[in-house]
């Protein structure tokens, strides 16, 4: 009899064990990761960490602003290392994802507060699309693009 449990438990843990592995297979780019990643990006801006944004921005990435200008990843991080420009909002709803092969748009508002310049902004309404690219395995975001949102019940 014991020996009967012990080939069922060892069969039953194989194939739980096989049955997930052949599940997990190699990841792909989905709308599903596509928008765990962008929401990765607003919990690491909310976290002001710049390890993280470091593996979720792509080496040349840039965001474009409300105002019309754009920055760069390595000033971005430099201004959050420094303290001179922080979050501590970031509130993202909405979103809208399409996944073209190797590259999804991200789309959404998003509401945030923080300092930039050590002047406080509260509240600031925004669309906002996030390009991100698949590379080795995961998503990257290679530019985010702002619009002011006035319109609390907009779509973006």
């Amino acid at each position: 009899m014991r020996s009967a449990m012990k080939f069922i438990l060892a069969f039953t843990s194989c194939s739980v064990l096989t049955a997930g592995l052949a599940s997990a297979g190699p990841a792909e780019p989905t709308a599903h990761n596509a928008l765990a990643t962008d929401e990765s990006i607003a919990h690491a801006l909310q976290a002001n960490d710049t390890t993280a944004l470091r593996r979720l921005l792509a080496s040349d990435w840039i965001v474009v602003s409300a105002r019309g200008g754009w920055v760069g990843r390595a000033d971005i991080l430099q201004a959050i290392d420094a303290g001179v420009w922080t979050h501590t909002m970031v509130v993202i709803s909405k979103p809208r994802v399409r996944v073209y092969g190797t590259t999804a748009l991200v789309t959404e508002r998003a509401v945030v507060s923080g300092m930039s310049g050590h002047k406080p902004y509260v509240n600031v309404r925004e669309c906002q699309t996030d390009v991100l690219s698949w590379k080795d395995g995961g998503w990257v975001s290679e530019l985010l693009h702002e619009s002011f949102s006035d319109v609390a019940s907009s779509n973006c």
